[in-house]
């Protein structure tokens, strides 16, 4: 049987219809297709996670998010998901929120608990979030930072006290105590030089001498003062925490020494980021690589998006 041009064309644009319409729905994470299981489970934060994100088994893609919404009665965000049929969900699964690279790309890690009977299409699974890298590496850091603010408003107090001791008015006496006692200096020794080559002259060294008992009477409240002060000092120094300031700050810097140690010798998530080059190498190309098909998008938006609608043309009578 010969089909004629327009019916060809019919069937062609017929197709190409499905084939949009079925891609369409399918990047939506619509389940066109009946070989899959499709299950439920509720988050209080799905923190960026998309329609048609992978579902994983054991790193091993096996389905896909469908549908992503806001569940009205509990306040909690209701995600639907499906599996393929041949992955057997049993009792005691769970799926799991996690980080799928240091992007931060929201996968959903699917628990099966070994030996359980499959659950039914349409159950409930539990639901629960992993830690990505940066949230282990905050969990770490947030005692150390605790202690090291605890030793700065140690230090902070200690240093007020200080200040508050050593004001203005305090500072002007010690400085007007100082220049007296500079005069007094100079005086005495004006007077041993004159009792060694001059003791003829008796009578200038008592006026000397009166002169400079004259000027300690007049210090003598300046000096009491000065007294005074540093003894508050003293006082407030004798009580500070000092031992216990330096105690947290010794504690403090063992800490972050054992974290250094940890990260030099590859331990935990921030130690591989750090030491391994081979994977900075490969995140700075994928991002290079990123850079540049998002360029070349912008630039030719028509080599990514082309759709044709083909149309029955009339034929003239």
């Amino acid at each position: 049987m010969k089909f004629s041009k327009e019916a060809r064309i019919g069937l062609l644009v017929a197709a190409a219809l499905l084939i949009f319409f079925a891609g369409f729905y399918f990047l939506k994470g619509a389940n066109i297709f009946s070989g899959e299981n499709e299950y439920y489970a509720y988050f209080d934060d799905v923190q960026g996670l998309q329609t048609s994100s992978a579902v994983q088994v054991k790193g091993l893609s096996v389905g896909r998010v469908v549908q992503i919404s806001l569940n009205e009665e509990n306040g909690k965000v209701k995600v639907l998901l499906a599996v393929n049929k041949k992955i057997a969900v049993t009792q005691g699964s769970a799926v799991k929120l996690a980080s799928a690279d240091l992007l931060g790309t929201k996968v959903l890690k699917l628990e099966i608990a070994d030996g359980g009977k499959q659950i039914e299409d349409g159950a409930t699974l539990p639901a629960k979030i992993e830690g990505g890298i940066i949230d282990n590496l905050s969990g770490e850091i947030a005692p150390l930072i605790k202690d090291i603010r605890h030793v700065v408003a140690s230090l902070d107090t200690v240093l007020l006290g200080v200040n508050n001791l050593l004001n203005e008015e305090t500072r002007k006496h010690l400085s007007n105590s100082v220049a007296s006692l500079d005069v007094t200096l100079k005086n005495f020794s004006t007077l041993s030089q004159k009792l060694s080559n001059e003791s003829n002259q008796l009578a200038s060294v008592i006026r000397n001498a009166n002169s400079i008992t004259t000027n300690l009477a007049n210090s003598n409240q300046q000096i009491t003062n000065i007294m005074k002060n540093a003894d508050d000092i003293s006082n407030q120094l004798a009580h500070a925490p000092i031992e216990q300031t330096v105690k947290d700050l010794q504690a403090t810097i063992a800490q972050l020494n054992g974290i250094m140690a940890k990260i030099n010798n590859n331990e935990g998530s921030l130690g591989m980021l750090v030491n391994d080059k081979a994977l900075h190498d490969n995140l700075a190309e994928s991002l290079k690589t990123l850079n540049a098909l998002m360029a070349d998008m912008k630039a030719h938006p028509s080599r990514y998006i082309n759709v044709t609608i083909f149309g029955r043309k009339n034929k003239n009578n």
